[in-house]
């Protein structure tokens, strides 16, 4: 099995809150498509809780459009980790780290300001697979921590894991 690039980040050393550049490619017709790595918690260390990481999805995605969509910048889609460190944004554009990096405080500017759970959008059966699975104290207490924490940079060339110490981690001893 290929080895995706998420996996060649050194996950002991990145910094949290912060933004990485995950991946860059290209559409077809030739837009340039950007994925970043939204990393809320340290990973190993720190847990977004089940609720508050299902109640933030639901708001992130449409605050994040408000503050960071524009010329030349089209969200497509954000996306929880399944470790639950963080999310995942996938965007038409090349955004600078630090315009997406305002634009995550402000959007969790937003959810501090949602008066109660009827605010939260597709909060139903129909809309949602798990409807019953929120908490809007959740995720604003991971909206507080992220805006006194602040959000920095995690530079891939920081991070990268080469195919060498890869090899050398991850070897089995021999039986």
């Amino acid at each position: 099995m290929p080895l995706l690039d998420s996996f060649r980040v050194d996950h002991t050393r990145m910094q949290a809150p912060a933004v990485r550049i995950a991946k860059t490619m290209q559409t077809p017709s030739g837009d340039p498509i950007t994925v970043y790595d939204l990393r809320f918690c340290v990973p190993n260390e720190e847990l977004l809780s089940e609720k508050g990481i299902h109640t933030l999805e639901h708001l992130f995605a449409g605050f994040m459009r408000d503050h960071l969509n524009g010329d030349n910048v089209e969200i497509i889609d954000i996306s929880p980790m399944g470790c639950r460190t963080g999310f995942y944004m996938s965007l038409i554009g090349t955004p600078e780290e630090a315009r997406v990096a305002e634009a995550w405080k402000a959007a969790m500017q937003d959810v501090l300001q949602v008066p109660g759970m009827d605010q939260i959008p597709e909060l139903n059966e129909y809309q949602c697979g798990t409807y019953t699975m929120h908490s809007l104290d959740e995720a604003k207490a991971i909206a507080e921590q992220i805006l006194a924490r602040g959000v920095s940079v995690n530079s891939n060339d920081e991070l990268y894991l080469s195919e060498a110490f890869l090899d050398q981690a991850t070897a089995k001893p021999a039986d």
